[in-house]
């Protein structure tokens, strides 16, 4: 749930050969933390999911220049989605979020429930803030509805599946295979957990809208997830449109300025795909 600002990825030319490297200084120390929980991550997840494997990984305090963490990742052909979203990586960005829904999350990762903010609803409720009229007035008589559906999300939302947990454009990456076949690759794993199979692509959808993909309901008719209970994805979709509501009200964190902003674009997106999801 995370609107932190990401280092960019660069090649980097040695006499070793290439790498794909992001690099961050002190002044995002949010993201350098980020990057070391990543590299940590990358040597835990299983063989087949679809990332970008970790060659090397410094993290280091440099005389005068502060703290420095570098990723190096093996040299893939490899480009960004395009922009705006054309079908083909549009299609591989959704499959990339069903791949690894269809992974089993590997021993001792973190419980989903336990990084989004399930009662988040529930905390809007309580505290009624005066910036949640600005989202869209459909929520003045609907957030405690809103927060009775979140409750069931131990039900709707657990399970065993790998969740990435931080999927949008700037952490996925795309192979061009020829006659128009594309397939993607997952980068900033730096809070994988395990949950519902579908996780993944209720966090996604929002940010892609924002990107000018077409609505969520209209990508999952094109794109649909398998065996899934529509109770399950409405309850999903209301606790991560909460929390999203919730996040963006709160200061914004170090060294990622415009990461509030990000996340209020994100909540209107997620706001309207819930009221096309409750009929109204």
């Amino acid at each position: 749930m995370s609107g932190t600002d990401l280092a960019p990825l660069e090649v980097l030319q040695t006499a070793a050969g290439r790498s794909i490297v992001r690099a961050v200084g002190p002044e995002a120390p949010v993201t350098q933390d980020r990057m070391a929980a990543e590299a940590a991550s990358l040597a835990t997840l299983p063989d087949d999911v679809p990332s970008l494997e970790r060659e090397w990984y410094v993290d280091e305090e440099l005389p005068g220049a502060g703290r420095w963490v570098v990723l190096g990742y093996r040299n893939e052909p490899i480009r960004p989605p395009r922009d705006p979203w054309d079908d083909a990586d549009l299609a591989a960005a959704v499959e990339l979020a069903i791949q690894i829904g269809s992974t089993e999350a590997p021993p001792g990762l973190p419980d989903a429930l336990d990084q989004i903010d399930v009662d988040a609803w529930a905390t809007i409720a309580a505290m009624r803030p005066a910036g949640l009229t600005a989202f869209t007035p459909w929520l003045s008589d609907k957030v405690e509805h809103l927060a009775d559906i979140a409750r069931y999300a131990g039900e709707a939302m657990s399970g065993k599946s790998l969740v990435h947990g931080a999927l949008r454009r700037e952490s996925i990456l795309i192979t061009d295979h020829g006659w128009d076949a594309t397939s993607a690759h997952a980068v900033d794993w730096f809070m994988p957990s395990h949950g519902a199979s579908f996780l993944d692509v209720v966090l996604l959808l929002p940010h892609l809208r924002v990107d000018g993909a077409p609505p969520p309901g209209v990508v999952l008719d094109r794109h649909p997830l398998p065996d899934v209970d529509p109770e399950a994805l409405t309850c999903a979709v209301t606790v991560v449109a909460g929390a999203l509501v919730l996040e963006s009200m709160r200061p914004p964190e170090p060294g990622a300025p415009h990461g509030r902003a990000v996340q209020r674009e994100v909540a209107h997106a997620a706001l309207d795909w819930l009221r096309s999801r409750l009929g109204g």
